[in-house]
């Protein structure tokens, strides 16, 4: 597992180096303009209805039911891709006619604070990434079926692709003053994607026809399907709705605050791109196939390795939330005010950034058992939690709300997913030594720390030296260090 974890690693670390360029490009050319606002809430418009039938029916359904059938008959498990294929065909047909004809009454749903022109803007970007729907669902399907087979290269190189074609999009955009061929960075992008991966596919001779089969076949591995997915049908209508509940938030609170948003996400969701998602992905196949207590001695061992490791970065990056915004998008259109602006929503997000990491590693953890009934319990708890604070707190306190409400999110989630898979005595013996050290160097580092935009080096440096020193002081913090090294040391 920890070997699939480096490739995914790697694919992701580049997938991100990549979209750091499209951010501070976007960022330079655009600001936080209107144009932004309006491709934020099309990319959310576009993505939403997919990710009712995709998200999860793939990552906790397909995946582990593909790699326990692969282990026993192949024929059910080239039954249950054809399948999966054709009721996603079937879906992404639906959704595409949707988002064509009833776009103007979901985008007004979507961001109610928008006025008339962002309202039509996001409008046109939502039928031209629209026409990206197909390739997008094909795509994440072919993923899916390689990592069944233990390989990773396109999940690896999704975000990547995406966004090369977003930054294409991004620059003739700017040099036309066509902002509508933004949105054509997406679908262009995603074309390419499905059509790689599936000429990837035939070539690696994954895609059989099954033969001799019978429509009681067909049934027995849709009904397996259902019944491993069943548990999670409302799961995507609480996380779609929390999607759009964020951005209908954020557009209340302003043009420059939805725009803002998703630059503040960006941040945080690296270091869950960047660790958790390769970490959750590699345990599908891996925990699939382990037994409870072998399922447990693993998590016990993955766990503390995570919090080590996130929740120093959580720190530093809530402390210096303003630095890093200045650092990596304030120049060109991107002014002093959208920095200040990205840094109060940045805030909460970094603080509940460990949380997330590590509870998503658990939720797919729980998926690979196929424990999808905990899955739905844990998340809807922290879905309406993160909901409520958006919905009830953002008038009185105005952006910061939004960060807050992620950082809700993933503590809640981690709670609930630690407690499911019965870890929970592991996670807490790790705060317990973590929390004095969090205390300690935000102390050191709020007296230290300078907010300008050449502090955040300086910070670093401090860190490290506060962190290591105080993990040196404790043997169970030691310990955790040396099994992530002899685990790094193995995989080469």
């Amino acid at each position: 597992m920890f070997r699939s974890f480096l490739l995914l690693f790697s694919g992701s670390l580049a997938g991100k180096l990549a979209g750091v360029l499209r951010e501070v490009l976007l960022a330079g050319l655009f600001g936080t303009s209107g144009v932004v606002a309006a491709l934020r809430a099309a990319q959310s418009a576009t993505l939403v209805p997919v990710n009712f039938f995709t998200a999860d029916s793939l990552a906790a359904g397909f995946l582990p039911l593909y790699a326990r059938y692969r282990e026993v008959d192949a024929r059910r498990a080239s039954t249950l891709f054809w399948w999966t294929g054709g009721l996603l065909t079937v879906a992404s047909v639906v959704t595409v006619t949707l988002l064509l004809i009833a776009t103007p009454l979901w985008i007004g749903i979507l961001v109610p604070g928008f006025d008339a022109r962002e309202r039509e803007l996001t409008v046109d970007f939502v039928r031209i990434m629209g026409l990206g729907v197909p390739f997008y669902i094909a795509g994440g399907l072919f993923s899916y079926l390689e990592m069944g087979h233990g390989q990773y290269v396109l999940a690896s190189s999704r975000a990547t692709l995406q966004s090369f074609g977003l930054i294409a999009g991004t620059i003739v955009a700017y040099a036309l003053h066509a902002p509508i061929l933004l949105a054509w960075g997406f679908s262009v992008a995603y074309v390419f994607y499905a059509v790689w991966g599936f000429a990837r596919i035939v070539r690696c001779g994954w895609v059989k026809t099954p033969t001799c089969l019978t429509r009681h076949d067909f049934g027995g591995v849709a009904g397996e399907f259902w019944n491993v997915v069943k548990p999670l049908v409302l799961v995507p209508v609480l996380l779609q709705g929390n999607i759009v509940a964020e951005r209908a938030v954020a557009s209340l609170l302003g043009l420059d605050v939805a725009a803002a948003l998703d630059y503040a996400k960006f941040i945080s969701d690296t270091g869950i791109l960047l660790f958790a998602v390769p970490l959750g992905l590699a345990s599908l196949s891996a925990i699939s196939k382990m037994s409870d207590t072998q399922t447990h001695a693993t998590l016990a061992t993955v766990i503390p390795p995570i919090l080590l490791t996130t929740v120093p970065v959580s720190m530093v990056l809530a402390v210096n939330s303003h630095a890093a915004v200045a650092i990596i998008y304030q120049r060109g259109h991107f002014d002093a005010a959208s920095t200040r602006l990205t840094q109060i929503i940045l805030w909460g997000y970094a603080a509940g950034f460990w949380a997330q990491v590590a509870s998503y590693v658990l939720v797919k953890a729980l998926s690979a058992k196929l424990r999808n009934g905990a899955v739905f319990r844990s998340m809807a708890a922290a879905l309406v939690a993160n909901m409520l604070v958006n919905l009830c707190l953002y008038r009185s306190l105005g952006p910061v709300v939004l960060g807050i409400g992620g950082c809700v999110y993933g503590v809640v989630l981690l709670v609930l997913s630690a407690h499911a898979l019965n870890i929970t005595r592991v996670v807490v013996q790790r705060l317990m030594w973590l929390i004095p050290g969090t205390v300690g160097y935000m102390f050191m580092a709020l007296a230290l720390t300078r907010q300008d935009r050449f502090s955040l080096v300086e910070a670093a440096l401090w860190a490290v030296l506060w962190w290591g020193t105080f993990i040196a002081m404790v043997p169970t913090l030691r310990k955790d260090v040396v099994f992530l090294s002899n685990k790094i040391r193995m995989a080469k």
